[in-house]
């Protein structure tokens, strides 16, 4: 087990969810909700171009590696002048580990003892936080923030559990405490299928997942939205 960032980080390929899981607990809990790490130690988010960027909530996003125990890295992209989508939201099934890569931004994230902390973050920054943990990003006036996530494990748009807003996560975590727990990536469906069930009898409130209108432009920049053949060609 690594007890520090930077050795998870120089360990990442022998990393397990578990790890991850019990590393972000541990730091949250000592109040190390905030981080850094040496800018030699950042990987270059641009030589995985070649995965495409999908648009989900306020952000870009794209996975570029998935272990079988669903421990998983991927990079986000934040608008400029995003604070207004920069709604505040949890993620019910995974922890996450997160990194600034490229441009700046803002982070609030509730810590260890209930309050919310926040920052104007950049390269190198951190922010780590366990799972159902409110937090929101959003990106600086100018240009977009482009983060790296270690997440386990990764949880689909499409699954009514990926983003819940706090408030009704509140109603739905105490009401249904057992659908709130780090998750397993075999549970995944299982827990879906459930919620499912749960908001066809009238029982538990989510709200529609949103697509934002931002990112074409960068899309297209970084030379469009790639191909279902050149994708499975990679994954070959």
């Amino acid at each position: 087990m690594t007890d520090n960032l930077l050795s998870l980080f120089n360990n990442r390929q022998k990393l397990s969810k578990a790890q991850l899981d019990q590393f972000v607990l541990v730091q949250w809990q000592q109040g190390k909700h905030f981080d850094r790490l040496p800018s030699n130690a950042l990987p270059d988010y641009k030589k995985f171009d070649a995965f495409p960027w999908e648009k989900i909530d306020c952000m870009l996003t794209k996975i570029v590696r998935k272990q079988e125990d669903g421990l998983s890295f991927g990079f986000d992209m934040f608008p400029p002048k995003s604070a207004a989508k920069g709604d505040m939201h949890v993620h019910p099934l995974s922890s996450r580990l997160i990194t600034v890569l490229e441009g700046y931004g803002t982070a609030i994230v509730q810590t260890c003892k209930g309050k919310m902390a926040k920052k104007e973050v950049g390269p190198g920054d951190v922010i780590l936080f366990p799972h159902a943990t409110p937090h929101c990003f959003w990106g600086a006036e100018d240009a977009p923030m482009v983060v790296e996530v270690m997440l386990g494990p990764y949880v689909p748009f499409e699954h009514p559990l990926h983003t819940v807003c706090p408030k009704k996560a509140k109603v739905i975590a105490q009401d249904y405490p057992d659908l709130f727990r780090p998750c397993h990536v075999d549970e995944l469906e299982q827990v879906a299928n459930r919620v499912v069930a749960l908001q066809a009898q009238g029982l538990v409130e989510l709200s529609e997942h949103q697509v934002m209108e931002w990112g074409d432009e960068f899309i297209d920049a970084l030379g469009g939205y790639e191909t279902t053949e050149r994708v499975c060609a990679i994954e070959r």
